[in-house]
């Protein structure tokens, strides 16, 4: 009884999906091993950083319990000699990280049993092959094209290549460096950013910075991918603002900066008179859902004002010119942007031939 229970238990394991770790430092490839019937496993292949050719239980190289018997579906990664220790045996085997950055062939040894049922097991992988992973032979057979092999054998053990091109983690933005225009009369501008990874084609990525008018979207991801870099504020002294973006791995000691100028034509230099109109930057910016315009009309004329946002292609998107009260002093308003999508928004106040306006980065 204590026996059918534990091997129920096993094959419970073996039907369930790979559990993906956090990322770490190194590559690995996850073959589907399945008898065709109703059982499969996942086996992983691969290096890391830090591992040993033996059993490395904090990188989750666990040792299996004995093979169970030939009825019963069973598949698992075995020592290869001179290569590899792995007791009974595993569901990963990682190796140490080589020290070449050119092509570097591991050999991996599985072992399988269909059970009843069946007379074959069919391997499987994804196309294309993980970042790193540049070829895969199996029993001498090169399987480039190919997206899986079957066995010819209901039980058996099977000798899998994996070759690996390791070279160093970096990062190249398109363009290298920033340089944005400003003034508070025209929308704020904005650029796209390209981001490619070398060495790991699906490495992931965090964009940081540490100024309040510049906003990034999105700031983290993965592999290739194209970043709206934003103004969101026109609110700053006129001349020359700078800074620097920071691309970087959060796995790998790999980064890039990307230098970043704005040039403030017609800015703040200093508090503008209260008898002139003015419109101060959004509080909380960025938002989510709600933020408070600020803005003074200065001395009151029989001019109209209007109070207006826009969104990054230039279409009105909201009017809050009734909400705006004749009086010279401070005035503030509510903008609900709970029903718009996100993005890069303007707000514009217009009033005695006098435009303003500032920018608003909504979140969701």
């Amino acid at each position: 009884m204590k026996t059918n229970l534990f091997f129920l238990l096993f094959l419970l394991l073996l039907t369930m999906p790979p559990i993906r770790a956090q990322e770490y430092r190194g590559a690995e490839i996850d073959l589907q091993v399945s008898n065709g019937a109703d059982r499969s496993a996942y086996l992983f292949l691969g290096v890391r950083e830090g591992c040993t050719n033996g059993l490395d239980m904090e990188y989750e190289e666990y040792e299996l319990p004995p093979v169970p018997p030939n009825e019963i579906f069973d598949v698992r990664i075995v020592s290869t000699p001179g290569h590899s220790q792995l007791g009974l045996g595993s569901y990963r085997d990682y190796r140490p990280e080589p020290d070449d950055d050119e092509i570097v062939t591991l050999q991996y040894t599985i072992s399988w049993q269909c059970g009843e049922g069946s007379d074959h097991v069919v391997v499987e992988w994804s196309d294309p092959l993980p970042a790193r992973i540049v070829g895969l032979v199996i029993d001498g057979d090169d399987m480039q094209g190919n997206t899986s092999w079957v066995s010819p054998f209901p039980q058996g053990q099977a000798t899998v290549e994996v070759r690996f091109r390791y070279r160093p983690l970096s990062f190249v933005a398109t363009p290298a460096s920033i340089h944005f225009d400003a003034n508070n009369i025209e929308p704020l501008p904005y650029l796209d950013l390209q981001i490619q990874t070398e060495g790991d084609h699906s490495a992931a990525w965090i964009l940081q910075y540490d100024v309040p008018w510049l906003y990034v979207n999105p700031s983290s991801g993965n592999g290739e991918a194209s970043v709206r870099v934003s103004v969101v504020s026109a609110s700053l002294p006129l001349g020359t603002q700078s800074t620097t973006l920071r691309l970087r791995s959060p796995v790998y000691d790999a980064w890039l900066d990307i230098p970043v100028e704005l040039s403030m034509t017609v800015g703040v230099v200093s508090p503008p008179s209260p008898t002139q109109p003015y419109l101060y930057q959004s509080y909380p910016n960025p938002f989510s859902g709600q933020t408070v315009l600020h803005f003074q009309l200065g001395s009151i004329t029989n001019a109209a004002a209007t109070l207006q946002i826009f969104d990054d292609a230039g279409r009105m998107v909201a009017d809050l010119s009734d909400a705006v009260r004749p009086v010279e002093t401070m005035q503030t308003v509510l903008f609900d942007a709970a029903d718009l999508p996100p993005g890069l928004y303007v707000c514009r106040l217009f009033y005695r031939e006098m435009s303003f306006t500032t920018g608003m980065m909504l979140l969701k």
